[in-house]
């Protein structure tokens, strides 16, 4: 399970950011995450995870520490997906065909 820093420093590393940088652009004061980190708080106001999930363009249900069942593996499965998505939008029909031909193969799904 994650604690809610954890996730934080996970979206600021897929962003390739630093957490200074996040807390300047979303407006949150660094000694907000800060504490955070240093368990001085267990939480954040829904104003700042707002601010937070807005700016990673996330659900505030993402940093829900009642239902905490978003690991690592899962976020990077979910980044990898996105991925794939995201270069798919540069590619043109022959190519599309061609890598959903590939993925077909490799996870053995022919419908």
């Amino acid at each position: 399970m994650l604690k809610m820093h954890n996730k934080i420093e996970f979206l600021c590393k897929q962003q390739g950011i630093k957490i200074a940088q996040l807390c300047k652009e979303a407006g949150i004061p660094k000694s907000t995450i800060s504490d955070l980190k240093n368990g001085r708080t267990k939480t954040l106001s829904t104003q700042t995870l707002k601010k937070i999930a807005n700016y990673f363009n996330v659900s505030l249900d993402y940093f829900d520490n009642t239902n905490d069942l978003v690991d690592i593996k899962k976020d990077e499965l979910f980044e990898k997906r996105k991925l794939l998505f995201d270069m798919s939008k540069k590619a043109n029909e022959e190519q599309l065909d061609a890598v959903i031909s590939v993925v077909k193969s490799i996870v053995g799904n022919n419908d």
